[in-house]
């Protein structure tokens, strides 16, 4: 439970993305929670098993429905950034700052005023192979997707 001023923020999430990773990593997995707070969202990862090669993932919400795919992208039918107000990339709806990997793990918290917990449940959450360059439209240069999971 987090407080600030004595008021309650949030319990207990309102939604969750199992995380699965591609058949090129089949053991990287975790979960991504979503917790409504203030008037926006506190995403909270925690993902086992990045690739140690990297050490650094870009992770964003995509506008799909499923974590389908093809041969030449596992996870194709996650789509494109979600991008409710149609800017331009690191301003979609659906960026989020990278995962730190520490031998593997990779824990981290951001609070985001771009969507409420409820705006993106059915969504994919997709984990690249690369950071984020923050900059290259349209999705930051950053690598095949290597990990994916729906918001319940």
């Amino acid at each position: 439970m987090f407080t600030v001023n004595s008021k309650l923020l949030l319990q207990c999430p309102c939604s969750k993305a199992i995380i699965s990773g591609s058949s090129k990593y089949p053991k990287l997995h975790g979960t991504v929670s979503f917790f409504k707070a203030c008037n926006g969202s506190l995403v909270v990862a925690e993902i086992f098993d990045l690739p140690t090669k990297n050490g650094v993932f870009a992770m964003h919400i995509h506008n799909g429905t499923d974590c389908g795919g093809n041969a030449d992208d596992q996870f194709a039918n996650a789509g494109s950034h979600l991008n409710f107000l149609n800017t331009q990339h690191p301003f979609h709806t659906g960026d989020l700052p990278a995962l730190f990997s520490n031998n593997g793990y990779a824990w981290s918290a951001v609070y985001t005023d771009r969507f409420q917990p409820e705006q993106v449940k059915g969504c994919p959450v997709i984990i690249h192979s690369a950071p984020d360059d923050y900059h290259t439209q349209p999705s930051g240069n950053s690598g095949e997707k290597i990990a994916c999971g729906i918001i319940k």
